[in-house]
């Protein structure tokens, strides 16, 4: 059997003496034995194991993987995927780290800046955790289609963010954390389960023409007690299931499901989501406080 030296396989592989002594040593490169001066020498397949353990460690592949490929007890291929796993999340870090010192830079507060770097390196699961952690405070274990509705607006931060999606998954968190929003979150629940489904706030339609028709006019500074503002007020009744003789309750019920930090919670998961401009509802509380405005004034 041909025998390596292992200065000759320093030569062919281009690792270093030392190196390939340590591999020796951590079982790695068998050794077949020593010369009478007591350098280790090697079988001639060693020279295509140092070289693949060369390039696998070259990789950034972990010496216990590199092990399990060279002892055939994992196959290349998957412990590549498995690797490339490792350096997307990687990456994806690297790239959370970036825009948080960006942010940093800008700001110049550290203690934001520690509190971003706790949020941001979360794993999607545990970001998932704090959304559902704040569900299970404001519902309990009741079916609720508004809980519905959070759960498939749930912010889902990208791999890449921008510093604004960022700063506005911090700031969601502050409101999902926030005793207050939870507790006003939960008086809401708990009133949309003694009044059944039947809340404007919470039809679909209702509120895409809140949305359509009273958004403008709100934007555009129409009086609520103007006869503009009862056209609109129509309108949207007639989308709706409230007869005219309810607008007082209808009002009412807008009033207790108000709540300013809501409007900026969906802003802020559009911010983060990526959604076109329009479909973050960045002004729907003034529009909802406006068309209440509207029903009192035409009650």
């Amino acid at each position: 059997m041909d025998l390596v030296m292992i200065g000759q396989l320093s030569k062919s592989t281009g690792l270093s003496v030392r190196t390939l002594r340590f591999y020796a040593d951590e079982g790695l490169l068998p050794v077949s034995g020593r010369t009478e001066s007591g350098y280790r020498v090697f079988a001639a397949d060693a020279v295509a194991r140092a070289r693949l353990l060369r390039t696998l460690r070259e990789l950034g592949v972990g010496l216990e993987d590199v092990r399990r490929v060279l002892d055939a007890e994992a196959s290349l291929t998957d412990v590549a995927v498995a690797h490339v796993a490792a350096l997307d999340a990687q990456v994806r870090l690297v790239r959370l780290q970036q825009t948080v010192l960006r942010i940093f830079i800008q700001s110049n507060d550290l203690k934001e800046l520690q509190l971003m770097t706790d949020l941001t390196t979360l794993s999607a699961e545990e970001r998932r955790r704090i959304v559902d952690e704040y569900l299970d405070a404001v519902f309990g274990d009741d079916p609720h289609a508004v809980a519905e509705k959070l759960r498939m607006g749930t912010p889902e931060l990208p791999d890449d963010p921008s510093p604004d999606q960022v700063a506005a998954w911090v700031e969601v968190v502050h409101l999902l954390r926030d005793p207050d929003f939870v507790e006003s979150s939960r008086r809401m629940a708990q009133r949309a389960l003694a009044e059944g489904p039947e809340p404007d706030v919470a039809q679909f339609e209702v509120g895409k023409a809140v949305g359509t028709l009273a958004g403008p006019a709100m934007r555009a500074g129409v009086d609520p007690g103007s006869p503009e503002a009862l056209a609109v007020v129509e309108g949207i009744e007639a989308v709706g299931s409230s007869p005219a003789q309810d607008r007082l309750a209808a009002a009412d019920r807008i009033d207790a499901f108000t709540d300013r930090r809501v409007g900026r919670y969906w802003t802020l998961v559009g911010i983060i989501n990526g959604w076109r401009p329009s479909e973050a509802p960045a002004d729907i509380i003034d529009s909802w406080e406006w068309y209440a405005r509207a029903l009192r004034a035409h009650a």
